[in-house]
C-alpha cells in the first residue's frame, strides 16, 4: 500500500490533487468547527427563533448576492486558470477592469432593488423586516468577497482560498459577536456581526488577492493579449449565473420553504441538521477547490484523457474519506443534534424531528460525494448549459416534492427532497459528461479499475 501511494504521489496532478487537497481539506475542517461554534452560540444565547432569524437574513442577502455578480466569480476561476497557465498576466488585468465595473453596477442596483422590496420579501418568509434592509447595504462588499477568493481559487491558491470559502465569515462572526454583545444587548447582534464580518474578509480578501498575484505575475512585453468583449464575458457567464442560481435553489428552497410554511424554529433545527450533514461532503468541496483549474487548464489544452485521470483520481480521494465520517453520523444522529438541545432532536413544536432530517440529508450527501467532481468538471469544460439545464429540472423536482412532503412529514419531508433532487441532478450529470468525454466520475471498489 505504501509503495502504491509513492508510486502515485510521481504523478504530478495526484501529488498537487492531494497535496492542495489536502490542505484546503484541514482548512475546511476548522471552518466547520468554527461553523459549529458559531450557530451554537447564537442558538445557546439567542434561542431557535434567533437562529432562524439569522439564517434567513442571510439566505435573503445571498438572494441578491447572487443576482449581482452574474457568475463572474466561476467565470473568473475558469479565465484566471487558462491566462495562468499561459503566462496571460496582462490578459488577466484586464479582464478584472472589466468585471469590476460589471459587478459594480449590478451590486448597487441589487442593494436599492432589496431595500425597497423589503416589506414585500418579510410578507412571504418569517424575518425581521430590519434585518432585510440593514443587509442591503452589504451586498457590494459580499459580491467583491466572492470574486476575490473564487479568483484565488484561479490561480490555485488554495489555501487562501479554503480559508476565506470555508473559515473567515465564521472566524470574523464570533469575534465581531463577543465584542458587539459587550456594548450592545440585543438579539440582532449576532446579524450585526455576520455583517461585520463581511466587510473585513471582503477588504481582506481583495488584498490577499493582489498580494498573491503580484508575486505569480510574470509580466512579458511579448504577451499576446486576449481581450474579451464585455458581450463574450456574458455569455459565458450568465449560464453560469444561472446555474448557480438553481443551485441556491437547490441550497436554499427548504429553508426557505420551511420558513414559509412553518416557522424560523423549524428553519433553525433544520439548519443545523443540514449543516452536520455537509461535513460529509467537506472532502468532495476540498477536492473541488483545487480539481476545478485543473480541469480549465486540462480542458484549454485540449487534454480529454488528462480530464479523466484527474476526475478518477479526485473520485478514489472523495471515497475513501466520505464512507467513515457517514457511516458515524448515519448511526449517531441523536448523539450529534443534540448537543445542540433537546429541540433539536425532538421537539412539540415543529413537525419532524431533527435526527430523521440528519438521517435523510446525510443520504442525499453521499450520493453527491460519490458522484466526485463532476458539477465543477462541467462548468470548466465549456458544459454551463448543459449543467443548467440539469440543474433547473432538479430544482423543479426540490420546489415541488418540498410543496407536498413539507406539509405531510415537517423537515423530514424537506430533507426527502433534497436527498431525490440531489441524486436526480448528480447521477444524470454524471451520465452526461459519460456520454460527452467516455470517462465516469464515479469510482466504486471493485467495480472500477484500481490500477
Amino acid at each position: 500500500m505504501k509503495e502504491k501511494f509513492l508510486n502515485a504521489m510521481q504523478d504530478k496532478d495526484f501529488s498537487e490533487l492531494f497535496k492542495k487537497g489536502g490542505v484546503s481539506f484541514l482548512i475546511r475542517i476548522g471552518g466547520q468547527i468554527i461553523g459549529f461554534l458559531l450557530t451554537f452560540v447564537i442558538a445557546h444565547y439567542y434561542g431557535a427563533q434567533g437562529l432562524g432569524n439569522y439564517v434567513l437574513a442571510i439566505v435573503i442577502l445571498q438572494i441578491f448576492t447572487l443576482m449581482s455578480k452574474l457568475g463572474l466569480d466561476t467565470f473568473s476561476i475558469r479565465f484566471i486558470a487558462s491566462f495562468s497557465k499561459k503566462n496571460k498576466w496582462k490578459s488577466i488585468q484586464l479582464l478584472r477592469k472589466k468585471i469590476l465595473i460589471l459587478i459594480s453596477i449590478t451590486s448597487i442596483a441589487s442593494s436599492i432593488a432589496m431595500y425597497f422590496l423589503a416589506d414585500i420579501i418579510v410578507d412571504h418568509i418569517d424575518v425581521k423586516v430590519e434585518y432585510v434592509k440593514l443587509s442591503s447595504f452589504f451586498v457590494l462588499p459580499m459580491v467583491f468577497f466572492m470574486l476575490h477568493y473564487q479568483s484565488l481559487r484561479g490561480l490555485k491558491r488554495i489555501a487562501e482560498f479554503s480559508f476565506f470559502y470555508r473559515m473567515a465569515q465564521s472566524t470574523f462572526s464570533i469575534v465581531s459577536m463577543f465584542i458587539i454583545s459587550a456594548f450592545i444587548k440585543s438579539s440582532n447582534v449576532p446579524i450585526y456581526a455576520y455583517l461585520t464580518s463581511v466587510s473585513i474578509v471582503s477588504v481582506l480578501s481583495f488584498i490577499t488577492y493582489k498580494y498573491c498575484f503580484s508575486k505569480k505575475a510574470a509580466f512579458s512585453t511579448k504577451e499576446n493579449i486576449e481581450d474579451l468583449t464585455i458581450r463574450n464575458i456574458l455569455k459565458i457567464s450568465i449560464p453560469l449565473m444561472l446555474a448557480q442560481s438553481v443551485q441556491f435553489i437547490m441550497a436554499w428552497t427548504d429553508k426557505l420553504m420551511i420558513g414559509n410554511m412553518m416557522s424560523a424554529e423549524s428553519v433553525a433545527v433544520y439548519g443545523v441538521a443540514f449543516r452536520f450533514s455537509m461535513g460529509v461532503s467537506i472532502t468532495l468541496m476540498a477536492i473541488n477547490s483545487i480539481s476545478s483549474p485543473k480541469f480549465a487548464e486540462k480542458f484549454a489544452s485540449d487534454d480529454i484523457t488528462g480530464m479523466g485521470k484527474i476526475a478518477m483520481q479526485s473520485a478514489k480521494m472523495i471515497f475513501w474519506t466520505t464512507l467513515p465520517l457517514a457511516t458515524i453520523l448515519l448511526i449517531f444522529p441523536k448523539f450529534f443534534m443534540g448537543l445542540y438541545g433537546t429541540d433539536f432532536v425532538y421537539t412539540p413544536l415543529i413537525l419532524g424531528t431533527g435526527f430523521e432530517a440528519l438521517r435523510w440529508l446525510i443520504i442525499g450527501r453521499i450520493v453527491n460525494a460519490l458522484s466526485g467532481s463532476v458539477g465543477n468538471l462541467m462548468q470548466m469544460s465549456g458544459q454551463q448549459k448543459i449543467y443548467m439545464n440539469i440543474l433547473i429540472i432538479g430544482a423543479v423536482i426540490n420546489v415541488v416534492l418540498n410543496y407536498y412532503l413539507i406539509p405531510i412529514y415537517g423537515i423530514k419531508g424537506a430533507a426527502i427532497a433534497s436527498v431525490v433532487s440531489l441524486s436526480f441532478w448528480n447521477l444524470t450529470m454524471v451520465y452526461m459528461v459519460k456520454r460527452k468525454f467516455g470517462f465516469s466520475t464515479i469510482y466504486i471498489p471493485f467495480l472500477n479499475n484500481d490500477e
